[in-house]
Order: structure tokens, then C-alpha cells, then sequence
């Protein structure tokens, strides 16, 4: 496949996030005609590449050398050089290196071009049960206790779905924390998308880890998409709350029992709850 050389500068490729038949027109022809292709890992780009007959030089560009490849990138696209950038799937720079070598291109006036093409958070939003016309991407979930914590703690304010993506190693774990600080809310699941065993869930949390864990064993990548409970879950004030409460204490549960039993029967987040009964019992 040959076409015409294009102009000097960086082309952002996106590239299938599972079937290899997701690619554009465009990406083809930009692939098949740059100078150099610098990937994620060279070995999965070249299954992409053989399947269309494309011959390019490939290097290698991720987390672990983005910095010093960077200059050498720069010098090349100076001296006319086109260049492709491509990560293992989707788009690069979501959730991948590549936004320090854009900056440099801009700050050394040279061009970039970024084509439309596969994206796992869009393509996952499509399939939610929520609306689309407000979200956010948060990228992998963390995996730091303080900052999962700030981040469920904004999520809880939030007026809008969240995409994160997860390993499956992780997602148990993960599913069982937004439980227990967000409460019961709504989910999408979307497992090994576009591929052949692809897999789509629009339940709720709880149910969502009672189907998972009756899998033995999770594959494939994962994108979940999250809405926070804001005004749906409930009209009880804090002190019908309390007063609620109340009455749980007095069959001798202590805090934390009664915190979990309000949580999940009113789809409230179980932490705030928490810290609603320890303010008020000062």
C-alpha cells in the first residue's frame, strides 16, 4: 500500500482498540506513508500494519523512554521528517505518554495533526443506560487509598457519569470500594469491546460484583462507566436520617453496622452516612 508522502509534522493515529478492522481509511494511508512510526509496543502494531500490507519503520515510544526519545522525535520532524504515533489501541495520548512530545512540537512551531478514529471511553458512553450530553474520563481508577478517596468524594458531588478504566485483576476490588463509598449506584461494564467475547452490563454495583463473582477467572480489557446517586436516591432529611438511625442503635448495632444497613437501603454513600452519624453523635 503506497500513497503519497504527506507533509512534514506528528500524525496522532488512533488505532482498533480489539478488531483490527476498526481503523480508518485515513489512518491506513497515514501509516503506509510517514517516515517513521513510534508505538507503544512494536509488536503489536505490526500485527495492524501485516494485516494491511504496511511496510514503515517502527520505534518504540512509552512510558519508560518517552523523555529521552523526545528530542531525537523533535530533530526528526525539523528536518521534514512525518511520524506517526500509535498506541497499542485507541487513541494515543488517553491514558498514554505523548502529550510532552505534542508540546514540544508546538513550542518548536512544527505541525500536528490528530485524526478521528477508536476510542474506548465513546465508544463505552454509546452503550450506557445515562445520558451522554454531559460526562467525565478519569482515565485508569486509582489505586492510592487517599486519592481513591478524593476522587469518590468529588464523584459523590458530581452531577455526571464518570469512565474509568480497570485491569480485571483489580476490578472486584475496586467495584467493592465504590460501594462502600458511593453506595448502590448505577453501572455500565464493558468488557473486551469489539472483540469477539465482548461483554455489556447496565445493572447496578451490587449486582454487577454478584454476576462477576460467579466468573472464575475475568480477561480482557475493561471500561466502566459510573453515575453518581444525587437527588434519585432519596428525599429523607438528615435528621429523618438520624432519627432512622436512631432506632437501629437501639437494637445494638453499632456505627458502622447501621451505616452500611442505611447505605445500601437507601442508595446513600456509606461513608457519608458515616460521617453524618459521628457528627451527630458528639
Amino acid at each position: 500500500m503506497e500513497h503519497e508522502k504527506p507533509q512534514s509534522g506528528l500524525y496522532i493515529v488512533p488505532t482498533p482498540i480489539g478488531n483490527l478492522s476498526d481503523i480508518t481509511i485515513r489512518s491506513l494511508k497515514i501509516l503506509s506513508s510517514v517516515d517513521l512510526i513510534i508505538c507503544e509496543d512494536t509488536r503489536v502494531t505490526k500485527k495492524l500494519t501485516a494485516k494491511y500490507g504496511i511496510r514503515c519503520k517502527m520505534q518504540p515510544f512509552h512510558k519508560f523512554n518517552s523523555k529521552n526519545k523526545i528530542p531525537g522525535i523533535i530533530k526528526k520532524i525539523s528536518s521534514n521528517f512525518s511520524i506517526a504515533i500509535t498506541t497499542d489501541s485507541g487513541t494515543p495520548l488517553i491514558s498514554d505518554p505523548g502529550a510532552d512530545l505534542v508540546k514540544e512540537c508546538f513550542i518548536n512551531n512544527l505541525n500536528v495533526f490528530s485524526l478521528p478514529g477508536p476510542s474506548a471511553p465513546i465508544a463505552s458512553i454509546a452503550l450506557s443506560v445515562f445520558s451522554s450530553e454531559n460526562f467525565t474520563f478519569r482515565g485508569f481508577f486509582p489505586r492510592q487509598k487517599k486519592k481513591i478517596e478524593s476522587q469518590l468524594t468529588r464523584f459523590n458531588r458530581s452531577d455526571c457519569p464518570e469512565i474509568y478504566f480497570e485491569s480485571p485483576k483489580r476490578i472486584r476490588k475496586t467495584l467493592n470500594i465504590i460501594l462502600d463509598l458511593c453506595g448502590d449506584c448505577k453501572i455500565t461494564f464493558v468488557r473486551e469491546l469489539s472483540k469477539k467475547h465482548e461483554e455489556i452490563i447496565n445493572t447496578n454495583i451490587s449486582n454487577l460484583i454478584e454476576k462477576i463473582n460467579l466468573k472464575e477467572k475475568i480477561l480482557g480489557e475493561i471500561t466502566f462507566i459510573i453515575e453518581p446517586i444525587t437527588s434519585q436516591a432519596t428525599n429523607l432529611s438528615e435528621l429523618e436520617i438520624i432519627k432512622f438511625a436512631n432506632s437501629l442503635f437501639d437494637q445494638g448495632l453499632n456505627i458502622s453496622e447501621v451505616s452500611r444497613l442505611i447505605s445500601k437501603d437507601l442508595s446513600i454513600s456509606k461513608r457519608d452516612i458515616y460521617q453524618l452519624l459521628i457528627k451527630n453523635r458528639k
